[in-house]
């Protein structure tokens, strides 16, 4: 028996009868698929590093940005709920609502559970939580859904819990709109078994799971995309210390700057988590984007070509979760095997995307 079998088999007996692999399906394009609302695709990430990316992101942007991920995070859960019609409990105790805590568990986004209700405010506790702007967005818009109302909202928050609380409103805020990024057809696409990713599974005893000691959690491509629809209003043209390192051939200046904040925050963390990236012939990128884009759910690399000697590269890809993390990713792996800053343009067709990454610099160049 494997040891994952193992893992899932102990996990049985302490009640905790979960396996994420059950839910979360890997297909041949490098995308994962949400089984449960089948036409999202999810990005599996490591919680610590959505945090710094976040943080990259608002420091590349000189914003805020915590209000526009919770309004995301509530807009995307509320159209989950509708769209997937769940049910909710006959007597609306959202401390009892089974198939909600289920999903938190699934999401690993941590624990909830009421805390105090008096005539006018309910309060909500939330622990161990992954992320605090999309616990508080997943879990405002499942009180209102199982309420049926709409509510003002406002919390208290420490390293490990958030209190959540809850006053009714007579405003009106429409029913969330279908992304429309919000879909992907996986039905003739082949599904794998990603055992290089679920074989270091680890699940514990309160229900938080584990890869390789790392605890991840999901990010819904419809949450994704409506963080960046969000955002975009508030941009202010803004250069950034290499934000002249990103082409993304789109006529919108405020996409571009938000896509290249995105990708240059993906691309600084990775170099800062050091991985070797090491290159003997075009080839070997396949297995890299196996490595470090499909595993976790972020696209597929098809093809690679050296144009010269000295590291120029053009990618092709079949799929993205999202082309600023992917190719963020992608320039730093190049970075990390040609030990030199890179600029990166990027083209598509009608059925692939073409990134196409070469030397920054003429002569001097920073090593790594």
């Amino acid at each position: 028996m494997s040891w994952f079998s193992n893992i899932i088999n102990k996990n049985k007996n302490n009640g905790n009868i979960f396996d994420p692999s059950r839910r979360w399906i890997h297909f041949s394009n490098g995308l994962i698929s949400d089984l449960e609302d089948i036409s999202q695709s999810i990005w599996i990430t490591d919680s610590n590093w959505f945090e710094m990316w976040f943080l990259g992101v608002e420091e590349r942007l000189g914003l805020t940005l915590g209000k526009r991920l919770i309004q995301a995070s509530s807009d995307s859960f509320e159209y989950f709920l509708i769209f997937n019609k769940v049910q909710i409990p006959k007597n609306k105790d959202i401390g009892n609502w089974t198939k909600l805590h289920e999903d938190w568990r699934h999401r690993n986004l941590g624990n909830f559970s009421l805390y105090s209700v008096d005539a006018k405010i309910t309060k909500l506790l939330i622990t161990d939580y992954a992320n605090l702007y999309i616990t508080i967005g997943y879990l405002a818009s499942a009180f209102e859904y199982i309420n049926n109302a709409r509510y003002k909202f406002q919390w208290n928050d420490s390293e490990s819990s958030i209190i959540l609380s809850f006053e009714l409103t007579n405003q009106f805020f429409p029913l969330p709109s279908k992304s429309k990024n919000f879909s992907h057809n996986f039905s003739e696409i082949k599904k794998i078994h990603n055992s290089e990713l679920w074989d270091m599974l680890s699940i514990q005893d309160d229900g938080m799971w584990y890869i390789h000691n790392s605890r991840k959690m999901i990010v819904t491509s419809d949450l994704f995309f409506r963080f960046e629809g969000q955002c975009l209003p508030f941009l202010k043209k803004i250069d950034f210390s290499g934000s002249n390192n990103y082409d993304w051939g789109i006529k919108d200046d405020m996409k571009s700057l938000w896509w290249s904040a995105s990708a240059d925050s993906a691309r600084e963390l990775f170099i800062s988590s050091a991985y070797h990236i090491l290159i003997r012939e075009d080839s070997d990128w396949i297995k890299v984007g196996q490595k470090h884009l499909s595993m976790y759910g972020l696209g597929k690399i098809t093809h690679a070509e050296s144009l010269d000697k000295y590291g120029e590269i053009i990618f092709q890809l079949e799929t993205s979760f999202h082309l600023s993390l992917s190719c963020g990713i992608l320039l730093a792996c190049w970075e990390r095997a040609y030990g030199k800053k890179g600029k990166l343009i990027l083209t598509s067709d009608e059925n692939d995307f073409f990134v196409k990454i070469s030397n920054s610099l003429d002569a001097v160049n920073p090593q790594y």
